[in-house]
């Protein structure tokens, strides 16, 4: 709800923009008289009428001059409540000129108001000649305003240049100034006063300059806030530089210090809340926390964090500005975190962090949860999702960092933090219930973590396997009282428990006996324990699916059930694995497997989900029946019988339709699997236990193939009779690998015409079935495996042939082959024999066209002949294609004629490809191709052919590649490379501006400019960094980034300017996350002062000139 005040001050600024529009409505007018006096006749020819007009506009300008001076009212605050709605911003239109002068004030949106007469002041002035309502349409082009664009991607650059890079600059400047500082204030050639003094006046240099710069303009007060904010945030460094830093250090005193920081700390508080600029806030409080986290650590540093997050409470209380609180939320936790733990984040120096610094240095970590936790409570203004927030990751961060200091300095103890924190958490999740009332989210976030650390208090003092029980047992438990009290949090709070429970055995069993934090484990967990595991979290999962809240009818699978079930089925493969003796395993898991399919498709039971999910011990079943057969140790028969009945069983029960992915989708979700499991094994079954056929054993597999394949057909199950084909694949690989080279040719033809039978045989079948029955999903299944008996023939075909034919025959048998393939095609008109004969037939061309060309040690002139003669037919066929009348020829001929000149000019690639590789240097590799994609591109523009577009595309990547994968390294790059970099963004440009076939797309100029612009930054990078001076590559990146940027200002193009800020972006990265800590001091400060001052000069021109950048594609 509004205050009385904030009604009020509303009303008035809407009575001030119907003032504004009425001003506008005047200006109009002025502008309109002027039009007419423009346009009023000759003096000479009427000197009467003359003299009236001239005196007519002004007394009329001067009547409205008064009434425009009367109308304009002064300007006012905003209120907290606008300034958290609208933010310090608004939307402004500009006062046309004549009316304001040169000053842009603060106004509101533009938009026709409705203006009556009794809302004007009494006077004489004339009314204005025209409605108020109306806009004048004879206004000229250039009154009206222009159409506001939609909010799209150049309105976050705009954003991120006018808004960020100002920041990020204004940082990067106070770095270098802090470095600096640090390098030549600490010596002891000056006294400490003096270097203070010199620091507080730059410090209220870039106070003051923030502030006249914000002064100057409307839209570069954005800009000056940023500087007075870095200036504040300067005065607040140097103050605290004065006690701390050494060589700076003058005031002694730490009540001093203290005193000077919290003062300083609400001269920050008063400027900001008188100017209602949130963006100073923010910027100060945040780069206070910067000036203190890139110093030395201390007791003193942690009060100075408390001051400030006294303040942001103060700003989010009062102000209701959350983002100052949620930066000083990260700032205080990050900055005890960096203090803290420095000699694991390898950050800072050395730090107290022994026990006895302990509790001073942890009292100021509850003091800041205290703090923030105040926060979450006072700040009435924020929705309740947002003050969960603040309060939840307040919360986390406390949690972690007090506990990770409990667990080094006083591991023991604990259980006794957990057990207070959660009494704790459970007061104050009663303080919000009473405050807020019952059932917030607040108080549920409050409630969630007090159980939650009361649980763990309790489990810390508890050890043994039966911890594993208890645990699925509470989430049983648990997961009951949530059903009936319809509370959430216990039911997060048993899965919770459950994924615990299953976590215990897990570490129990593969990491033995010990300690793990805390927690003691035994050394694995005994069978029946996880056989409770299984049944208390089987019965929970049932509780779910048939107590807890109703299920929708169509809900086939319950996520929450399927959880549970898959958190017991994995507790106990993980107990029993070792439990069970290892030659029966498969059997006992197969078992398990079967038993749940049963009782997950009984319908009493209630529970389809453990249909599902029990298919896991099958699956673990298949793994070690499979490693049991590929190992010394294979299972007797008497074992793996039962098995592959098992397997079997389970095929036809996913095909009988009552499971739960029962349908034609799902049947082959588990049908598939275990008709391969099934296939594998029987194979490797009869493999071990057929050795009494001896050497025939390898040509009955086909025989075994056969029979599934009738017995797949018969039962209507198509796995088995596709998948039992691949036993044709083992017999024939088996007889080759048997096969020295050195048999007669009759005999080594023996499993190629072995297999063609099977194949005839198959064709058979599928081609004698009757198309009309049910069962043409097993055929096609059967023309699928026909396929790839074709092609395994087609090998054996083509070994045979290089094998034991002279080479002279070969292509000449590849031919015939070829033609009894579509004479056989055409007969029966199958497409199978029809495509094996192309490939047949490529294969012999290939053969000729391997062995007839060169050797390549002609010389380069004569290997050009070949290309160049290509090339003439290409153009020939292409002068055919464009001069072809299409009446006088058939589409499809022509269609003939162009898939012919596509391929000639994939051949023609080829040896362009071929002479550049072996007759031209490696440096002008790159640059012939990209010369050659140019030309292609220039072509393809001209003509707009497709064709030649695609090839040069192809070329111009092939130049890339080189570039990238090898010239790019090259220890000396030259300037061809640099050239070939700068031919993509030619095309580019040349498409921009001649039209083509691309000319419309972004994606490709997009990936032009930045093939281009990454490639130059590549050999550069490379070069510079073989000069093996990390501050010149970053330079060089800073510079090229600017470079980029005044290459798409020159060039009006947006994505140029994206990825000068990406180079610029890499180089800020490269800086803060390897040079800060490498760099000399003299490098680092160059190199920060160097990168904030392009910053800051990129972000002066998008505020200056951003509506000229909108304008630019």
């Amino acid at each position: 709800m509004k205050s009385e005040k904030e009604e009020a001050i509303e009303q008035i600024r809407n009575t001030q923009a119907e003032l504004y529009a009425r001003l506008r409505d005047l200006d109009r007018d002025i502008a309109a008289l002027s039009v007419q006096r423009k346009e009023s006749p000759d003096p000479d020819e009427t000197i009467e009428s003359s003299t009236v007009a001239s005196e007519e506009p002004v007394r009329t300008q001067g009547a409205l001059a008064a009434a425009k001076e009367a109308a304009v009212p002064p300007p006012l605050p905003k209120s907290a409540f606008e300034a958290q709605v609208l933010g310090d911003s608004g939307p402004q239109s500009k006062v046309p000129s004549g009316g304001l002068g040169e000053e842009e004030d603060r106004k509101v949106p533009f938009a026709a108001v409705n203006l009556k007469d009794e809302g004007t002041p009494a006077g004489p002035s004339t009314p204005p000649s025209q409605d108020s309502t109306q806009l004048l349409p004879s206004a000229t082009p250039e009154e009206q305003p222009p159409p506001s664009r939609p909010d799209s991607a150049d309105g976050l650059e705009i954003k991120l240049g006018t808004y960020w890079l100002v920041r990020i600059g204004v940082l990067m400047v106070l770095t270098g100034f802090v470095f600096l500082a640090k390098h030549f204030l600490t010596s002891d050639e000056v006294a400490a006063g003096l270097k203070v003094s010199s620091l507080y006046l730059l410090s209220g240099a870039l106070l003051g300059a923030g502030s006249w710069i914000g002064k100057t303009r409307e839209r570069m007060r954005n800009y000056g806030e940023v500087l007075s904010a870095g200036g504040f945030a300067a005065v607040y460094f140097t103050t605290f530089g004065a006690h701390k830093v050494p060589g700076l250090a003058i005031i002694s005193s730490p009540l001093l210090a203290g005193i000077l920081l919290l003062f300083w700390a609400g001269v920050m508080v008063y400027i900001a809340d008188r100017k209602r600029s949130q963006t100073l806030a923010s910027m100060g409080v945040l780069l206070a926390y910067y000036t203190l986290v890139i110093d030395e650590a201390s007791l003193f540093s942690l009060f100075s964090a408390l001051i400030l997050s006294g303040v942001a409470l103060v700003f989010l209380v009062r102000n209701r500005w959350t983002l100052v609180g949620s930066l000083s939320l990260a700032g205080t936790y990050l900055a005890f975190a960096y203090w803290r733990f420095s000699e694991h984040l390898m950050l800072v120096g050395t730090v107290d962090s022994s026990p006895s610094s302990f509790w001073p240095s942890y009292g100021f970590l509850i003091c800041y949860w205290a703090t923030f936790t105040a926060a979450a409570f006072l700040s009435e203004h924020l929705p309740e999702q947002k003050r969960s927030i603040l309060a939840g990751l307040n919360n986390a961060a406390f949690l972690v960092l007090f506990g990770l200091g409990m667990g080094r300095h006083h591991p023991e103890q604990f259980w006794i933090f957990s057990l207070i924190a959660g009494v704790v958490f459970l007061a104050v999740s009663e303080v919000a219930d009473r405050r807020l009332g019952r059932g917030t989210l607040l108080g549920t976030l409050y409630l969630a973590k007090g159980l939650g650390l009361l649980t763990l208090a309790f489990f810390l003092k508890l050890s043994g396997f039966s911890l594993s029980i208890l645990i699925a047992a509470e989430s049983c438990v648990l997961l009951v009282l949530a059903s009936y009290r319809r509370s959430k949090v216990l039911e997060a709070g048993a899965y919770l428990s459950a994924g615990l429970a299953v976590l215990y055995t897990f570490i129990s069993e593969f990491a033995g006996p010990g300690q793990l934090w805390f927690v003691e484990f035994t050394d694995g967990v005994p069978l029946i324990a996880v056989f409770a595991q299984l049944i208390f979290l089987g019965f929970g999962a049932w509780w779910l699916r048939n107590r807890a809240e109703a299920i929708a009818p169509e809900v086939v699978l319950e996520p929450r059930t399927l959880m549970f079930l898959g958190l017991g089925v994995l507790a106990f493969l993980l107990g029993a694995y070792d439990d069970i003796a290892e030659a029966w395993r498969p059997l006992v898991f197969v078992g398990f497997g079967s038993v749940a399919a049963a009782l997950g498709t009984w319908r009493r039971f209630k529970l389809v989900e453990l249909a599902l999910v029990g298919q896991a011990f099958s699956v673990v079943a298949a793994l070690i029946f499979f490693g049991q057969l590929a190992g010394p140790g294979v299972p007797s028969l008497a074992q793996s019988i039962p098995v592959l009945l098992a397997f079997l069983a389970l095929i036809h029960w996913s095909v009988d339709g009552r499971g739960p992915l029962a349908g034609k989708e799902g049947r082959g979700f588990f049908e598939w699997p275990f008709a391969l499991v099934l296939v594998i094994s029987l194979l490797c079954v009869f493999v071990e236990h057929a050795s009494f056929l001896g050497g025939i054993s390898y040509y009955f597999p086909g025989l075994l193939a056969l029979a599934l394949l009738l017995y797949g057909y018969r039962m209507r199950i198509p796995s088995l009779a596709i998948l039992s084909q691949g036993y044709h694949l083992f017999a024939a690989v088996e007889i080759d690998l048997r096969a020295t080279g050195q048999e007669p040719w009759l005999l080594a033809l023996v499993p190629l015409v072995l297999l063609l039978c099977n194949i005839t045989v198959a064709d058979f079948l599928f081609r004698s079935a009757d198309p009309d029955s049910r069962s043409k999903k097993t055929l096609d299944g059967i023309a699928t495996g026909l396929c790839l008996l074709r092609i395994l023939a087609l090998y054996f075909f083509a070994d045979f042939v290089f094998t034991y034919l002279p080479e002279i025959w070969q292509a000449p048998i590849f031919s015939l082959a070829a033609l009894i393939l579509h004479t056989l095609a055409i007969r029966h008109k199958n497409i199978q024999r029809f495509t094996f004969g192309l490939i047949l037939l490529g294969a012999s061309a290939a053969l000729v066209l391997s062995r007839d060309r060169a050797t390549g040690q002609e010389p380069w002139l004569l290997a050009l002949v070949p290309l160049v003669l290509l090339l003439c037919n290409i153009v020939v066929a292409d002068l055919f294609l464009r001069s072809a009348d299409p009446e006088s020829r058939s589409q499809k001929t022509l269609d003939v004629v162009a898939t012919v000149v596509c391929l000639l000019r994939i051949l023609a690639l080829y040896f362009f490809a071929d002479f550049v590789f072996r007759h031209l240097p490696e440096i002008w590799q790159a640059p012939i191709f990209s010369l050659a994609a140019l030309i292609l591109h220039t072509l393809a523009i001209r003509h707009k052919n497709i064709q030649r577009f695609t090839f040069g595309l192809i070329l111009l990547g092939a130049s890339a590649a080189l570039v990238l994968f090898r010239d790019a390294w090259d220890s000396n790059p030259t300037w061809q490379i640099y050239l070939t970099a700068l031919v993509p963004l030619v095309v580019q440009q040349l498409t921009r501006r001649k039209g083509g076939l691309a000319a419309e797309h972004l994606i490709y100029h997009v990936a032009l400019s930045t093939s281009s612009v990454g490639l130059i930054w590549l050999v550069l990078s490379l070069e510079i960094d073989a000069i093996g001076q990390g501050f010149y590559l970053t330079a060089s990146w800073t510079l090229l980034g600017a470079l980029v940027f005044a290459a798409g200002w020159f060039l009006r193009e947006r994505i140029y300017r994206l990825m000068s800020l990406a180079l610029i972006t890499s180089a800020l990265i490269r800086l803060l996350a390897v040079e800060v800590w490498t760099l000399g001091s003299i490098g680092r400060i160059i190199t920060f002062i160097l990168i904030g001052v392009v910053l800051l000069a990129l972000g002066f021109v998008y505020t200056r000139y951003q509506d000229k950048l909108r304008r630019i594609f």
